[in-house]
């Protein structure tokens, strides 16, 4: 491989890296909201008969609150293995990533930086 093929593949490991990141807070924050609806939605009564209302593809559609109580558990179980699923494949990128810096002698800016400091 020539020099600029090995960087650009190191590059592309670490913004794959950063995008999975992304996608990792993006999903937490999902997370998060589901939990406090859940929470929410556990205190009410489920034999008042509450109204609950949950947004499925753009539509407002109005259920009671022990309709969209289950559905919003399993969509929030769903996040939870997908995160799952996320922090496994970063850390396998991230393993990729370190194994080609070492196997090629990469050095970031930041590197030569602090050893031409230190000299």
């Amino acid at each position: 491989l020539t020099e600029q093929q090995v960087i650009s593949h190191y590059k592309q490991l670490l913004g794959d890296c950063s995008a999975i990141r992304r996608k990792i807070a993006e999903l937490e924050q999902e997370s998060t909201e589901h939990e406090l609806v859940m929470e929410t939605l556990e205190k009410v009564e489920e034999k008042t008969k509450r109204r609950a209302f949950r947004l499925v593809g753009g539509v407002l559609v109005e259920r009671t609150v022990a309709d969209v109580l289950p559905s919003v558990q399993a969509n929030h179980a769903g996040i939870k293995q997908v995160l799952g699923h996320l922090a496994t494949d970063l850390r396998a990128k991230e393993e990729a990533a370190a194994a080609w810096k070492i196997k090629y002698s990469i050095r970031t800016q930041d590197e030569l930086q602090a050893g031409a400091a230190a000299q």
